[in-house]
C-alpha cells in the first residue's frame, strides 16, 4: 500500500493539469466571490439573514442555480484524470505490473485524489474568507456556517471522486469527463425542467422525483432556504439537508462502486 501511495504522490504532482486545474478552481472561485461581495450590500438584507448572505458569498454562491459550483468541475476533471490518464497513455498494464494489488491502485488514487481536492479547498475557502472581509460591507461571521461550509467541501470532493468512477467504468478519459460535466451542467437542468413542466400541468407529484438528482441535491444541502436553490416558481415539496447529503452521496458511492468493481474484474 506504500508503494501505491507513493506511485501516486508522484503521479498527481508531476502532470501539470493537477496544478492548472487547482489554479482554474481557486481563480474561478475568488472571481465569484470578489463580485458578489462589492455588489450585494448587508443594507440590501434582512438583520436575520446577513449570515447567511456572507456564507453564501464565502462559498462563492454555492447555492445559487444562475452562479454553479463553478469550482467543483475542475476537481471532477482531475478525477477523471486519476484513472484516465493511466488509459489514454496506455500505461494500466504498466502499473498493475508493478503494483498487482488493483485495490491498493484504487484506494491510493481515491486517498490521494482527495488529499490533493481538501487542501485545495481549504485554501480556496480562507482566501474567499479574506475577500468577503475585504470587500463586503458589514459582513457575519456565524458559526452556523460550518455546516454549508463543509456540504461544499464535501461536494467538490464528491465530484472528484465522481469523476474517478466515472473513468473506472469508462476506461476512457474523454468520455468520463464528457459525461461527469454533462450530467450537472446539461442533464439535470433539463430533467428538472421536465418533471416541473409535467408537475406545473397535472398537478401530480412528479416534480418530487427532482429531489433525487445527485448534483442538484449536493448543491441544495448547503444551504436553507431551499428556495435559493430549486423550487423557484413551483410547489414542490423539497428534502430537507440530510436527505439531500445522504442523496448526493449515493450518486458518488454508486458511481465509485461501479468503477471499483469493474476495475478489479475486468482484464488490465
Amino acid at each position: 500500500m506504500t508503494g501505491a501511495l507513493k506511485f501516486e504522490w508522484v503521479r498527481i504532482k508531476t502532470i501539470r493539469s493537477s496544478y492548472w486545474m487547482s489554479a482554474m478552481a481557486i481563480l474561478f472561485s475568488a472571481g465569484i466571490t470578489t463580485i458578489l461581495a462589492i455588489f450585494v450590500t448587508s443594507a440590501d438584507v434582512d438583520d436575520t439573514d446577513v449570515a447567511q448572505v456572507t456564507t453564501w458569498i464565502v462559498t462563492a454562491g454555492a447555492s445559487l442555480p444562475i452562479t454553479p459550483v463553478l469550482a467543483a468541475p475542475f476537481y471532477a476533471v482531475m478525477g477523471c484524470m486519476a484513472m484516465g490518464h493511466e488509459y489514454r497513455y496506455g500505461t494500466n498494464k504498466a502499473t498493475l505490473t508493478a503494483i498487482p494489488d488493483r485495490i491498493a491502485v484504487l484506494t491510493a488514487k481515491a486517498l490521494v485524489l482527495l488529499a490533493w481536492v481538501l487542501v485545495t479547498v481549504i485554501a480556496t475557502l480562507l482566501l474567499n474568507l479574506a475577500l468577503t472581509a475585504l470587500f463586503m460591507d458589514n459582513p457575519t461571521f456565524s458559526s452556523s456556517a460550518w455546516r454549508p461550509v463543509l456540504n461544499y467541501t464535501g461536494y467538490c470532493a464528491g465530484f472528484a471522486l465522481a469523476g474517478y468512477g466515472l473513468a473506472s467504468v469508462f476506461r476512457n478519459q474523454v468520455g468520463a469527463i464528457v459525461t461527469v460535466l454533462l450530467w450537472p451542467l446539461v442533464a439535470e437542468p433539463i430533467l428538472y425542467g421536465i418533471a416541473v413542466g409535467i408537475a406545473n400541468a397535472s398537478n401530480r407529484g412528479i416534480g418530487r422525483l427532482t429531489n433525487l438528482l445527485p448534483a442538484s441535491a449536493g448543491r441544495r444541502s448547503m444551504f436553507d432556504p431551499y428556495n435559493l436553490s430549486v423550487g423557484y416558481g413551483t410547489d414542490i415539496n423539497v428534502w430537507g439537508v440530510g436527505a439531500s447529503t445522504i442523496v448526493f452521496w449515493l450518486g458518488v458511492i454508486v458511481t465509485v462502486g461501479a468503477g471499483c468493481v469493474l476495475f478489479i474484474k475486468r482484464d488490465a
